[in-house]
């Protein structure tokens, strides 16, 4: 049974052509059903404050542009209220430099909200190497940016981990602890002579080995159970969508969709006639 739910699940991945990413997650705002104009690819390859030109975004990115192009401005101002569609799509044109610093100005706060959070989780559960860390910050820039990016190389997996699943990241920081100690363990078995001390020291190595062998075993069952999940998810959207689809293909949904969006892109400016 369950051998068959995973042949499902891989199924479903490759029915949705890979655009559903397993156990991803985004800030983004999800799109709201029940609009089909808002399914075009050209808008789900923006970021959201690029496809979903708020009043807020339109009015950050109307600031810069005073600053940079004031006449522009102006006749954006005035085309606002005249005629909102045609201001959105020239204003998108006209603000690509304001978005371009939105985008990264987003992705900055991101990645300091990140290192913050890893620095805080590193004090939490490395605080040695967190006051190592934190001494060189006002010391050496350099070799702290270094020695950031070393720790967060080393530890980066378990942190993340740790934040979506906190058994993974359990298991993880475990095996990552059981990991040096192989290695030490075999260093020291190499350069030992005694044969009494060679015996205890693989005894011990026999131990921490098969204590990591039960941590991969458990790693792979959190990962199974996180495919199920995600199959029972990607069923549900299955559903969903046929159902969709379903709804769309109807003749009378079709018309009414049509008349909306007619309306919405001519301001009822425009008499259509409707058999």
């Amino acid at each position: 049974m369950q051998s068959r739910r995973l042949a499902a699940f891989f199924g479903a991945v490759a029915l949705v052509g890979g655009l559903v990413g397993i156990g991803s997650a985004t800030n983004e705002p999800r799109q709201t059903q029940g609009d089909i104009w808002r399914d075009e690819p050209a808008e789900s390859r923006q970021t959201w404050w690029r496809r979903d030109l708020t009043d807020e975004t339109a009015n950050k990115i109307l600031e810069g542009l005073r600053k940079r192009d004031p006449a522009k401005a102006k006749e954006l101002d005035k085309l606002k209220s005249r005629d909102p569609e045609r201001f959105k799509a020239e204003l998108r044109e006209a603000g690509q430099p304001e978005l371009d610093q939105m985008t990264r100005d987003y992705l900055e706060t991101r990645r300091q909200r990140r290192n913050a959070e890893f620095i805080e989780w590193l004090k939490a559960n490395y605080p040695k190497q967190e006051q190592e860390l934190t001494a060189l910050k006002d010391k050496d820039t350099k070799l702290y940016v270094t020695s950031f990016e070393h720790l967060m190389t080393e530890y980066g997996a378990i942190f993340e981990a740790s934040r979506s699943n906190p058994e993974l990241g359990t298991v993880l920081k475990e095996d990552h602890e059981l990991k040096k100690r192989v290695g030490e363990l075999c260093r020291r078995l190499r350069s030992e002579k005694s044969d009494a001390k060679k015996q205890e020291l693989g005894a011990e190595l026999e131990v921490v080995v098969a204590r990591r062998y039960d941590l991969i075993v458990r790693r792979k069952e959190i990962a199974y159970e996180q495919f199920l999940k995600r199959l029972e998810e990607l069923q549900k959207q299955v559903i969903e969508s046929k159902d969709e689809i379903a709804k769309y293909k109807d003749q009378k949904v079709k018309q009414e969709n049509v008349r909306q969006r007619l309306q919405a892109l001519t301001d009822n400016k425009v008499k259509f006639k409707w058999d």
